[in-house]
Order: structure tokens, then C-alpha cells, then sequence
């Protein structure tokens, strides 16, 4: 904030709101805390705008434009309330923190401490981060907070004094030798490390499928003093807080410290992705997380966006809403750098310096001189070994069906041209499937591609959502791992045959494995059929495929099928389904339980068109209800 008298009258208006919020119920607090969050939703369109890319890049299309709309929504009310939250601290006692939180998993934390060692807490802006060390110190754990400056030391003060109060120290980022102290008397240490600084020394992880710059810090430290990593969070849950301490993560077994350290670092960062990825809203998306990229192309451009200061009106809402300049100094980016020292290296013509191109063109052939694929570009940039593209756009060719795969990023290894695609991946088959993933990994030459990402594959009559994907490049033959739901016939598509369209939804554990040449798909594991008329249930699915249409002529259900509807069930060995009219044949030797249905003199099996079954002992006119 360059302006001096401008920065002062905010910092005059936070102290005047935190005088004020010190003495309001929690509740009004927090209400005006979503009043402050819808304000500086309104009112700083670059924070909310970065917040809207960041969500896409790291969901893709897995989520709509109104659903990425409602996650940065809700982020910013949720940043209000902790703002109002943290003004009310200073009058907070350890009795009442105990009061808001409940936890789970503080036993983690006691066995890594048994060990002699401390303990490297690790969390993320997720959540009230803030309530985490002040919750565990009135638990009786002994620590302190490792932090980085401030940009403005005003706000610094008041986060530091909060700590204090508690009994917590904060320690300046570079402080070792304290650090290790602290651990050797097997203390606590806790330290936020989700954000991208590249003041810190850092490796490349993968991160809600993309490559971050990720401190070592946390790992280093791990190495050196064999004290284990233990992720802790704390989430809203509605008026209360949950507090979660996950197992401890120890060092690999690893002779090469380097690996040791590349590896404690993803798995602490896909902890915290994986909280991230179960409440959206909680963190705090308008960080530049992935503002350092692992190709130097990108530093002139990311630095530079690095550099925009709030518009007028951006200024103007931080005045009103004074307490987001505790939350957007708190949140902001790390070391900065000159635009001009940037590109002054560039055209320096150094040995190592990044090559750069208007555009770009790969193409592998066919033993007979055939193209087999092509991949062209917007521009392409060269460092080592690693062509980095933007605006991929390529084909893979194939007699039967052409695919055409899109995406914002590709990385090109020209040693072996396996190629990593990123940011709204898609593969659109010239015979109409869709296939939508954040990042996909593709081999060309092979005619193979993967991810262990969620993807999303459509047609006209068939929506196919599930997570981690390998197959073909054309999408004839496929695997999707886990977490597998089919819905034929969706409801924003056309009905296969006219009248209104009917949704049937499979779902199983995975994994679903798919052959359009052999038009078979084989569904695993705890598979489920949701039909209007009834709930079908097998051990497996296999399902006869429409080429046409993508969708299912007819599956075999089988092992332990059992059939729903109402009150009755239908067991048997094995079931043939019929999704187009909603009939269901048992086969074998199937068994049926009646219920009588209440005020009804006879008991009535009527399945409607999902069942139709031929026991071989006829049922009785009127049957009894099983005994209990």
C-alpha cells in the first residue's frame, strides 16, 4: 500500500472495528462477518477473479460455473467470520475454545511426541487455522508457530500478541537453530506451508493435480531431527468447530536424502489437497499457488501479474470492510521481483537460457509413413529437455475414430515425447464422446493416456463420472478406477425414444473397465442400479453397449443380486437388466420376500415392469410375513 495517510485511516478503522467487535455476542460477530465476506465478494473483483481460475484449474470441469461460483461465495464469508472471529480472541478464555471445538485424532499427536522427538505440525489456510495452535496449547501441548512476515507490521502486532496471549511464540521463518531447539525438548512446532513462496528453497509437487513449488522446509527439518510430520485441521461446522489430527507421517526409508525429502513433501501436500478437495470453501483460493511454474517461461509473465496493486474500488472496499487488510495481508504473496530484472535475464543469451517460440508443431507417423498423431501450439517455450506448449491443440489419428485433445498447458519430454497436458483437459471422439479431466498424462506413440484425477466422459444419452482413468487415446477401451457413477438418459439430454427421459444411475466402488470394440463394459465391486422402478444390487455388472448411442442395450447382474421395491426384495444368482423399459429377469434359482402391505387383506408383489421372475414353487394366495 504506497499510500501513507491511506494506509493509515484503514488501519484507524480496523482498530475502531476491533474495539467494537470485542464486545458483540459471537453470533451477531459472525453475522457481520458474512456481511464483511458478501462485501469483499462484491468489492474485490482481482481477489475473486484469481479465486474463480484457481478452482477451475484444480477442479476443470468437474464442477459448473454456479458450483466454482458457490465455493469462492461461500470462501469469502468464511474469511469474514474468521476475521470477526479473531478480533473476539483477546476476550476468549481456553474453557471457551474447548467449548467451540470438538477433535478427533489428538491420540496422533501424543504417540509422535512419545517418540522423544517433537512434532512438525503442518496444516493449511483452510478452515480458522488460526484456533489450531491456541486449541492445542489448552489441551497442554507445549509450542510454537513458525510464520513469515507480515507486509504490514501493524497487522503482524495483532496476530502476534493474539498467540501471546495464549502462551504461544511465534518464530520468524529462517529461525533453525530455534526450530531445533524446540524439537529436541519435544515440543511442537506448527507452520502453514501451503502457499506457493519462492523465497524458500522448494521442490515441485503435484498439487490438486498441477505442480507447486512446495517448501522443503517441513521435510528438511523431518530428516534432520526424525521428528514426525503430523497434519492437524480445523474445519466450520456450523456454529462449532472440528478439530482433526491425521496420522503422523515419518521419513521414507529412502538412502538419498533428496528422494527422502520429494517424497515426505507429496505426502504431507496430498493430506492437505485431500481436505481441500473435501471443503472447497474453506481455503483460501486467491493465493497464487501455482504462480511458480517448473519451466522459467512462465516467470516473466506470473511476476508480473505478481505486481497489480487493488484497483481504486479494491481500496475503496478494504476501507469499508476494514478487516479484510488483517485477512488480505495475512494471505498475501511472498518475496516479489522485478518484471524488468526478469526479462533483462532472459535476453541475457546465456547458455541455459529458455528458448522461445510464436509456434509449435510435434507429429509422430505410422511404420507405413501415416500420421499417427499431431500436436500443435500457441507458442512453445524450451528449457533442457522439457518443451513447454501453450493452448495445446492435437489429434490422434485412427481408422475408425479421430480423437482431438485439448487443453491451457502441455509438457513435452522430448527424450521419450510423453507428453502432460494440463488445465480443462479434453478428448472429443468424432463419434461423440467427451471426455473432460484436470490434467491427463498421454503417450502418443503408444496411442495411451491417464490421470488418477476424477474425469467426466459424455454422449448424447450417458454421463460417466469416476476418479483415475487409463486407456486408449480414442477412448475404445478404458479403465476407471474408483468412485464410479453412470447416468443414462440425464436429464438435459433427449429421451432414447421420445416421451420424457428417464435417468437410471449405476454406480460401483470401481473399477469399471470398457471395450467399444467388443461393445462390453464390466462394472465392480458393490455395483447398484437406481431405477424408478426399484433398486437393483450385484456383486458385478456386465453391460451390453449401444454403439450408436453409447448407452446400455442390456447387463448381467451378477452375484448376490438382490432386487428392492417398497417393501419386497427379490434374491437371486443372477439377473439380466433392460434399462430402456426398466425389466429385470432373475435367473436361477431366485426367492422372493413378500411384506404384507398395511390394510390390505393379501399380500401383493408388484414390481411393475422391473421384475419378471418364474420361481419354481408357485406362491401361495395369500402368503405370511416372514417370521422375525
Amino acid at each position: 500500500m504506497k499510500h501513507p495517510i491511506r494506509r493509515r485511516l484503514i488501519y484507524l478503522a480496523f482498530q475502531g472495528l476491533r474495539g467494537l467487535i470485542q464486545w458483540l455476542p459471537l453470533e451477531l460477530a459472525r453475522a457481520f462477518g458474512r456481511l464483511v465476506g458478501t462485501a469483499a465478494y462484491g468489492l474485490l473483483p482481482l481477489q475473486r477473479r484469481l479465486a474463480l481460475e484457481h478452482v477451475r484449474a484444480a477442479f476443470g470441469e468437474t464442477l459448473t460455473a454456479a458450483q466454482r461460483r458457490g465455493i469462492v461465495r461461500r470462501m469469502f464469508l468464511n474469511l469474514g467470520q474468521n476475521g470477526m472471529e479473531w478480533l473476539q480472541l483477546p476476550r476468549w478464555s481456553a474453557a471457551r475454545l474447548q467449548r467451540l471445538i470438538t477433535s478427533d485424532g489428538v491420540e496422533h499427536l501424543r504417540q509422535a511426541l512419545a517418540e522423544g522427538h517433537g512434532a512438525i505440525v503442518v496444516s493449511g489456510h483452510l478452515g480458522n487455522w488460526e484456533l489450531m495452535p491456541l486449541y492445542l496449547r489448552s489441551l497442554g501441548f507445549e509450542g510454537q508457530v513458525l510464520a513469515r512476515r507480515l507486509r504490514y507490521p501493524e497487522y503482524e502486532q495483532f496476530l502476534i500478541g493474539l498467540r501471546r496471549r495464549f502462551g504461544i511464540s511465534t518464530l520468524v521463518r529462517g529461525s533453525l537453530k530455534d526450530v531445533a531447539k524446540l524439537l529436541r525438548e519435544n515440543k511442537i512446532v506448527g507452520m502453514l506451508p501451503d502457499q506457493d513462496t519462492d523465497s524458500l528453497d522448494g521442490v515441485f509437487v503435484d498439487f490438486l493435480g498441477q505442480p507447486a513449488y512446495t517448501s522443503v522446509g517441513p521435510a528438511a527439518l523431518s530428516v534432520m531431527t526424525h521428528a514426525p510430520i503430523v497434519p492437524v485441521f480445523n474445519v466450520r461446522e456450523g456454529k462449532r468447530f472440528h478439530l482433526i489430527v491425521e496420522p503422523p507421517l515419518r521419513v521414507p526409508d529412502s538412502p538419498d536424502r533428496m528422494e527422502a525429502i520429494q517424497q515426505l513433501t507429496q505426502a504431507w501436500s496430498d493430506v492437505v489437497a485431500s481436505y481441500i478437495t473435501r471443503y472447497p470453501d474453506h481455503w483460501v483460493w486467491m493465493h497464487r499457488r501455482w504462480k511458480t511454474k517448473p519451466s522459467l517461461a512462465h516467470s516473466t509473465q506470473h511476476t508480473a501479474n505478481s505486481q497489480q496493486q487493488p484497483a481504486k474500488g479494491s481500496q475503496m472496499a478494504l476501507a469499508l470492510c476494514a478487516v479484510c487488510c488483517l485477512l488480505f495481508a495475512e494471505l498475501g504473496c511472498g518475496k516479489r521481483t522485478s518484471q524488468a530484472t526478469t526479462e533483462e535475464s532472459a535476453a541475457t543469451g546465456a547458455p541455459n537460457a529458455t528458448q522461445h517460440m510464436s509456434g509449435f508443431t510435434l507429429t509422430g507417423y505410422q511404420d507405413d509413413g501415416s500420421k499417427k498423431w499431431q500436436l500443435n501450439g500457441q507458442g512453445a517455450t524450451v528449457e533442457g529437455n522439457i518443451v513447454t506448449i501453450h493452448q495445446p491443440n492435437a489429434i490422434g489419428f485412427d481408422p475408425v475414430r479421430q480423437a482431438h485433445l485439448t487443453a491451457s498447458l502441455a509438457q513435452v519430454n522430448q527424450n521419450n515425447r510423453h507428453i502432460r497436458l494440463e488445465h480443462n483437459v479434453t478428448i472429443h471422439t468424432d463419434d461423440g464422446l467427451w471426455f473432460f479431466s484436470p490434467v491427463l498424462y498421454w503417450i502418443p506413440d503408444q496411442n495411451k493416456a491417464a490421470t488418477d484425477l476424477p474425469v467426466r466422459i459424455e454422449s448424447d444419452h450417458m454421463l460417466l463420472r469416476g476418479r483415475g482413468f487409463s486407456g486408449m487415446t480414442q477412448l475404445k477401451q478404458a479403465v476407471i478406477a474408483s468412485d464410479i457413477e453412470m447416468v443414462l438418459n440425464p436429464s438435459d439430454h433427449e429421451p432414447l425414444s421420445g416421451g420424457a427421459a428417464r435417468q437410471v444411475t449405476i454406480t460401483c466402488d470401481g473399477p469399471l473397465s470398457f471395450d467399444y470394440g467388443t461393445g462390453v463394459a464390466t462394472f465392480e465391486h458393490n455395483v447398484h442400479i437406481k431405477d424408478p422402478n426399484g433398486d437393483v444390487y450385484s456383486d458385478k455388472l456386465i453391460a451390453y453397449l449401444d454403439q450408436a448411442n453409447h448407452t446400455i442395450r442390456y447387463a448381467e447382474a451378477i452375484g448376490r443380486v438382490r432386487i428392492h421395491q417398497h417393501q419386497n426384495t427379490a434374491l437371486s444368482e443372477k439377473a439380466v437388466y433392460e434399462p430402456a423399459i426398466g425389466k429385470i429377469t432373475l435367473v436361477g434359482k431366485p426367492s422372493l420376500l413378500i411384506y404384507p402391505q398395511q390394510g390390505e387383506g393379501q399380500a401383493q408383489l408388484s414390481f411393475g415392469g422391473l421384475l419378471e421372475s418364474k420361481p419354481k414353487v408357485p406362491l401361495p394366495h395369500q402368503p405370511k410375513a416372514p417370521e422375525s
